[in-house]
């Protein structure tokens, strides 16, 4: 079963996928402190030159960068990895006949050689 690389694409999609969980409320925190750092600036430039601060500021809910994008690509590879491994080890396993024929054809072969 390990042998299986979608195998451990699901193991790894799914792992990500539990840890991006629990990293978002951090990252949201983060990430709108340094987004309003950065709009503080520009509204500073912006009062510098004698305009109005046009820029509305982020919040931890609220954020130019977000988790999202990677939510859905980890979600996509979890996915696919699951089905795909699934696919692959029913057809291991539904069929038995081709392991006992690929063994027989090795004894078979190996009582020939003598």
């Amino acid at each position: 079963m390990t042998d299986s690389p979608w195998f451990w694409a699901y193991l790894f999609g799914t792992a990500a996928l539990i840890a991006l969980f629990f990293a978002g409320g951090k990252f949201g925190t983060r990430q709108a402190q340094i987004e309003r750092e950065y709009q503080a600036r520009t509204r500073a430039a912006q009062q510098l030159n004698g305009q109005a601060p046009s820029v509305q500021l982020s919040t931890p809910e609220r954020t130019l960068v977000t988790l999202q994008p990677l939510w859905y690509l980890l979600a996509v590879v979890t996915v696919i990895g699951w089905i795909c491994f699934w696919r692959s080890h029913r057809a291991a396993t539904s069929s038995p006949l081709s392991s006992v024929s690929s063994s027989d054809a090795s004894s078979h072969h190996v009582d020939s050689g003598q």
